[in-house]
């Protein structure tokens, strides 16, 4: 069975738990967004029946761990070109806070990292496992 865009399928939709729906976008073989006959709402394709097999089938991506044991607390490392001064102390991190280029912060849930980029009222902020952007200076 040929699956185009605009060609009924069967997918579950949970507003109203109707299966027929109309195929909106694709990627290839695999139906990306379909759109509900009985409420008219347009939602990513959940399948239900037959479905090509792209979409039965997905493939996996291997995520790699970070190689830490839990519990560990890797210092961030400040990125090459910005001036980080570790004898400044560290402040925890708040909304209505300003920070400044090379800053050190402590946030509840991301730990301790430091301000690599400020742009008007966003702010990049580099922790042990990722890099961040939030919000500061709003009030």
């Amino acid at each position: 069975m040929a699956y185009e865009v605009g060609s009924d399928v069967e997918a579950m939709c949970r507003t109203c738990d109707d299966v027929w729906h109309v195929i909106v976008a694709k990627i290839g073989e695999k139906i990306t967004k379909v759109e509900c006959k009985q409420c008219g709402k347009q939602h990513r394709f959940k399948p239900t029946g037959d479905a090509p097999e792209a979409n039965l089938n997905p493939t996996r991506r291997k995520v790699s761990g970070s190689g830490r044991k839990s519990g560990s607390r890797a210092q961030p490392s400040p990125s090459a070109g910005i001036a980080h001064n570790p004898d400044k102390p560290t402040r925890n991190y708040a909304l209505s806070e300003r920070f400044a280029l090379g800053e050190q912060i402590q946030h509840k849930k991301f730990g301790p990292g430091v301000v690599c980029a400020v742009e008007d009222d966003k702010i990049r902020v580099n922790f042990a496992d990722a890099t961040k952007v939030l919000l500061h200076g709003r009030k």
